[in-house]
């Protein structure tokens, strides 16, 4: 009694190491052609998940597979894929195994993980169970098929889905087999593979997955293949690449056939259940600086996930700031030289003082460039300062800023002079004298 109940319990835990020929989910429907189409055949009796273009999901107790096959049969699968090495965890039955060639001709179903966990992975959320096993204990067994459950329970390493005698329940030869749930966005992810039983009953329903996100990390370090593409497989944060997107988002209902590689299968968008997407609006590019004090041109942004070029960045602003060129200033006016006998003279009237150079670049500051210089004149010359008070400088400094200024000012005190002899000379027949 005692040897038999532990047959039924090691037959219950390793429900896909039986008979190669088991294989169905009780009480669950078959699949049409090429609906579920990550769900693959493992050799030795199993069941397997497409998790990545090169990597299959699938329990370590059905040992290392040598290939997976694509179909909706176990015998004659119109479509074979060799098996290199496989990771585990040691402490846990899930196992990643990776594949000698990528298949991209359909669409993944990738690994619950990151926010997607907290969301995602609870009870009663709604699932779906597949694969090729037994339709009773010993029988039934070939064909893919499918069944809606729920979870009823969330462990740290494993979940347990369905309660104890309530049909549908996964069977021998769904070993592997995948726990799938529908996010927000449509597609699909897998929370774990199949072990087995919990009730000591076969095909008893109540039955226990290991996670997949517990063997993650491990597997990414050892094959270097990012499995993850939407998350950082050792904090869990989003971090997506150009592989965060285009999931299956197909169902039970297929599209083509296996001759096509179920052609037309919905593939979702960029995935954003955690955060922006990739290929958004591009990264902005890096403007040129302007030459004369213009914003640059904007780089052409980063490629979005579907080819498309995203948004033109901004043009950067001239770095440095062209140097403005100096204001040509009006010459400043200068007084009369006082009279010898008289009162002094009225001053010409000042001219405006030329006003300073251009703005200044877009992001520096402009520096004047320096005014252009005369050649010296001999002797001094008297100081004057502009009518707005803005410089005490040399007249000569002053003159130097406008060509001919000089001459200009000297012709006027010339005349200055002349005119003063002449009120001198009139003055001077009145009184007899005269003064030169």
């Amino acid at each position: 009694m005692e040897q038999s109940a532990s047959k039924t319990i090691i037959v219950t835990l390793l429900w896909g190491i039986a008979s190669p020929a088991a294989a169905e989910i009780v009480g669950g429907d078959p699949v049409p052609v090429c609906g579920f189409p990550t769900v693959v055949d493992v050799d030795r009796g199993c069941t397997g998940t497409l998790v990545h273009p090169r990597v299959i999901s699938t329990a370590q107790h059905c040992g290392k597979p040598t290939a997976v096959g694509f179909g909706q049969t176990r015998a004659g699968a119109p479509h074979s894929v060799r098996v290199g090495r496989c990771v585990g965890t040691g402490s846990s039955d899930s196992q990643l195994c990776e594949l000698m060639r990528e298949v991209t001709e359909i669409p993944v179903t990738p690994v619950l993980f990151g926010c997607e966990v907290d969301r995602y992975l609870k009870v009663d959320q709604p699932v779906v169970i597949a694969g090729f096993g037994n339709t009773s204990n010993l029988s039934g067994g070939g064909t893919k098929r499918w069944a809606n459950q729920r979870i009823t329970t969330v462990e740290a390493k494993r979940i347990i889905v369905g309660d104890a005698g309530v049909p549908p329940s996964p069977c021998r030869g769904d070993s592997g087999g995948p726990v799938f749930t529908r996010v927000e966005d449509g597609t699909w992810r897998v929370l774990g593979t199949l072990t087995g039983g919990t009730t000591g009953i076969p095909c008893n329903s109540a039955a226990d997955f290991k996670r997949i996100d517990a063997v993650v990390a491990n597997f990414e370090q050892d094959t270097g293949i990012d499995i993850t593409p939407c998350f950082d497989a050792q904090s869990g944060q989003w971090s997506p690449t150009k592989d965060c997107g285009g999931f299956f988002a197909g169902s039970d209902k297929g599209m083509g056939t296996w001759s096509n590689w179920c052609q037309n299968t919905a593939r979702g968008g960029p995935s954003s259940i955690c955060g922006a997407p990739f290929g958004g609006p591009g990264v902005a590019g890096q403007g040129g600086a302007g030459t004369q004090g213009g914003a640059g041109i904007g780089g052409m942004g980063a490629a979005g996930y579907d080819g498309t070029p995203g948004v033109a960045g901004l043009g950067g602003g001239n770095t440095t700031g062209a140097a403005g060129m100096a204001g040509t200033g009006t010459l400043a006016g200068m007084g009369a030289p006082a009279g010898t006998s008289a009162a002094a003279g009225s001053p010409v009237p000042a001219a405006m003082a030329g006003t300073m150079g251009t703005m200044p670049g877009a992001t520096g500051g402009g520096i004047p460039a320096p005014a252009p210089q005369l050649p010296p004149t001999a002797g001094p010359r008297p100081a004057a300062t502009a009518p707005d008070g803005g410089c005490s400088c040399s007249l000569a400094a002053r003159a130097s800023s406008a060509p001919g200024a000089w001459s200009l000012a000297v012709a006027l005190a010339f005349l200055a002079t002349r005119s003063r002899r002449r009120r001198t000379r009139v003055a001077a027949r009145g009184q007899g004298t005269m003064t030169e």
